[in-house]
């Protein structure tokens, strides 16, 4: 649990500070425009509120993410973002994920949804500016390079927040209700609220995440059309998939002491350990990098709670899932789904108190708690390649586990329907 003190940020009482909301506040302004922040604000203006969205970054921008949409996010998107955009974006269709092992096993499932509708890669800089892009032609103010410092507290509750332009002078934003999206260790979170691991410590070793995009010119080398690869390495994965522009993005968790142990230098990492699994190793020999490595470290599995009334959480500052089930931006927009009526129900209602606020995480841990087990079942399952070692020696029925997976940590059909 956090044990940052929840007090006003340093900036809030600062003198001459701009004011992004001109004296007048804002119905809402949420922090962070990744697709939880700007799905959230899209939800809210077609709503009819007045919604600011705060960035510590410019856009376009690269992230750290897988860059695949599960069926269930595709579906997200498109209400999102209406007139087929999505599907005019140049992402890469995936309708299966194969697994390899060092050993040279492989296992097969099928991904797409109940309805046939596949999933899709599309690269992170992609997907934020569909979303950006909605937000804004619905009238969301965006404020881009200011990093939010903390919350601004009067009366025991959240009223806005406070932060610094990329010039080091200080801003402040005022608003009915405030939403936390820019992840579960910022500052405005850290400072509103409190943060607990969902896996036992010890339990699993300490994880740290890399991406890069590759051009693969051997097609024999990259992963086959409408696939998604994980490929397993002793204690974690580096998983591809072919994304829009001829790219392939590749993205893993592997173990923090292997950062350690090469000094943070990936490309040795990875000439060292990615010939451990012969598939992964043969993709990495046909690639030619388009960009630098994007790194993260000490990732694992938390949720945060928000403690004051006033500010919501939403997105990685709600809660994360493991991302070998590929939900993690699923997740993150059907959980703006899942806040949003909360939201609206305080900016309709005044209704200030922490009781809208507890029955929003209610809500969303009834969602997605079953998922969020499940998800972790699976990555501890895939992250010892011996099991499905074991498991591809059943031949179609090792294939069959692996699909009723991926199937369980989807939404049940009820709530597809």
């Amino acid at each position: 649990m956090s044990s940052d003190p929840i007090v006003p940020a340093p900036d809030a009482t600062a003198d001459g500070a701009d004011r992004l909301d001109a004296g007048r506040p804002f119905d809402a302004a949420i922090v962070g425009a990744g697709p939880s922040g700007s799905a959230m604000a899209i939800l809210l203006a077609r709503a009819g509120a007045r919604v600011a969205l705060i960035d510590a970054g410019r856009f376009p921008r690269d992230k750290l993410c897988g860059e695949y949409l599960s069926p269930e996010g595709v579906g997200a998107v498109d209400r999102l973002v209406p007139d087929g955009r999505l599907a005019r974006s140049g992402g890469r269709p995936i309708r299966s994920v194969r697994l390899t092992t060092p050993r040279g096993r492989v296992l097969e499932a099928e991904v797409a949804g109940p309805d046939g509708r596949a999933g899709l890669g599309l690269s992170r800089s992609a997907l934020d500016a569909l979303l950006l892009d909605e937000a804004r032609s619905l009238g969301v103010e965006v404020f881009e390079g200011i990093r939010v410092s903390g919350p601004i507290v009067a009366g025991g509750r959240v009223v806005g927040v406070s932060g610094r332009r990329e010039s080091g002078r200080p801003v402040t934003a005022h608003a009915s209700v405030i939403l936390a999206a820019d992840g579960r260790h910022s500052a405005l979170t850290r400072r509103s609220g409190a943060t607990r691991p969902r896996s036992l410590p010890g339990l699993r070793p300490r994880l740290f995440g890399l991406k890069r995009h590759l051009i693969i010119a051997d097609d024999a080398a990259d992963e086959p059309p409408g696939t998604v690869g994980l490929h397993l390495l002793p204690g974690g994965y580096v998983g591809a998939c072919r994304v829009e522009g001829g790219r392939t993005n590749l993205c893993g968790l592997l173990p923090e002491r292997l950062s350690r142990q090469y000094r943070g230098d990936l490309d040795a990492l990875a000439e060292a350990t990615f010939p451990g699994n012969r598939t992964l190793a043969a993709l990495w020999d046909a690639a030619q990098p388009t960009g630098p490595w994007k790194t993260v470290a000490g990732v694992r599995v938390e949720t945060s709670s928000p403690l004051l009334p006033g500010i919501f959480y939403c997105g990685d500052a709600r809660g994360t899932v493991d991302p070998l089930g590929g939900q993690g931006l699923t997740m993150a927009m059907l959980g703006a789904e899942v806040i949003a009526p909360f939201v609206l129900r305080t900016l309709a209602q005044r209704d200030l108190d922490l009781a809208t606020l507890r029955a929003a995480q209610r809500a969303w841990h009834a969602r997605f708690d079953r998922r969020v087990a499940l998800c972790r079942a699976f990555h501890h399952a895939l992250v010892q390649p011996s099991l499905i070692d074991l498991a591809s020696l059943l031949g179609r029925g090792g294939n069959a586990l692996l699909s009723l997976g991926f199937t369980m940590t989807r939404d049940p059909a009820r709530m597809l329907s």
